[in-house]
């Protein structure tokens, strides 16, 4: 009986955490959306500083695209000693970019600003193809 009142209340608290996180950490969810499928995410999976940096100037940039809202991308990275930092962004289970970030920080912004260009116009191309191939045996994703 004991056990599970502390269960009990550990999961009020959690609740309780989570719809604070979500009302307060994403100003944008308080407002309503324009379109239903206006549900992107932009996720980072960096480890280094660098790769921070490079994952903030992307999604800074990523924000000033029109219409980006409505895409899910995921940014990742690979420190390597040997090879340097390896950065690659994936959209719809597919790799749009790709890229090695240089040792020194100083051009990370504009490098990450360029990525978002190249992203969104991937993205943009990949979205046209896809709207041309209709196929009963494949998915909308498997053209």
């Amino acid at each position: 009986m004991k056990l599970s009142g502390r269960i009990d209340a550990l999961f009020r608290l959690l609740a309780l955490s989570t719809l604070t996180v979500a009302t307060t950490a994403c100003p944008a969810a308080a407002e309503p959306a324009t379109r239903a499928d206006a549900w992107g995410l932009v996720t980072c999976q960096a480890v280094t500083v660098a790769g921070h940096e490079f994952c903030d100037a992307l999604g800074a940039e990523w924000r000033d695209k029109p219409g980006s809202e409505r895409y899910t991308i995921a940014i990742r990275e690979r420190p390597s000693a040997r090879w340097g930092t390896q950065v690659w962004i994936d959209y719809a289970q597919r790799r749009v970019y790709q890229a090695q970030l240089p040792p020194a920080r100083a051009g990370l912004k504009e490098l990450g600003a360029s990525a978002a260009e190249s992203v969104y116009q991937a993205i943009l191309e990949f979205e046209r193809q896809r709207q041309f191939v209709r196929d009963a045996d494949l998915a909308p994703d498997e053209f």
